[in-house]
């Protein structure tokens, strides 16, 4: 299967299906993030980013993806996606995306964490598209696509924070994924079922 055959699956999967919205009043804040595909090859992958140390960021220092909080000024979810893309890693997803769809809200767990919904948007971009990162990303890394499906790369991860608890993970290249970006690419793996990627 091309890159380009399997860019087309996805996002007619996408279609069919109708993501699940936060329900009204259960989040403060809303957030958006975008799951970036790029051609690599025969195949795909996609970008994740680290995000820099802030002690006001409760993702701080974790493997994520690029987005972020809405503001007023944003007049929709996706302009707060393009927004804070362009913001994170230079890249401007009105030029350079096509939005294949969107997956379900997803919000914290923890009361720790003020109650935020966050829409992830999957947009594919050329192959050429490179991730030019800002003082807010430590740094940005592109991930095959098979490692969301590849038992090979799922782990678990222990907190000193909550030592008697598993959290899955994806780990690829010394690089650990887990939480909420976890839950973002276990929607994406469901996806890639549905179609038949065996990667």
């Amino acid at each position: 299967m091309s890159a380009e055959s399997l860019i087309e699956q996805i996002a007619v999967e996408l279609q069919r299906r109708a993501p699940q919205r936060a329900e009204p009043g259960s989040f403060d804040s809303e957030a958006a993030v975008s799951l970036i595909l790029r051609p690599a090859g025969a195949g795909l992958e996609f970008l994740a980013i680290k995000r820099a140390e802030h002690e006001r960021d409760p993702w701080s220092g974790h493997m994520a993806l690029p987005g972020g909080r809405r503001e007023d000024a944003d007049a929709s979810l996706w302009a707060t996606a393009v927004r804070e893309t362009c913001e994170e890693i230079g890249v401007d997803l009105e030029k350079a995306g096509r939005v294949l769809g969107q997956l379900n809200d997803v919000y914290p767990r923890t009361r720790r964490i003020p109650a935020i919904a966050i829409t992830p948007f999957i947009v594919a971009v050329d192959p050429g598209v490179e991730a030019r990162t800002s003082s807010e990303v430590e740094f940005a890394v592109w991930v095959p696509l098979h490692v969301v499906t590849d038992e090979k790369h799922h782990g678990t991860l222990v907190l000193d924070v909550l030592p008697d608890r598993e959290f899955p993970t994806i780990e690829y290249g010394g690089h650990v994924i887990w939480g909420l970006t976890l839950r973002i690419l276990r929607q994406l793996e469901d996806v890639l079922n549905a179609i038949g990627f065996t990667g």
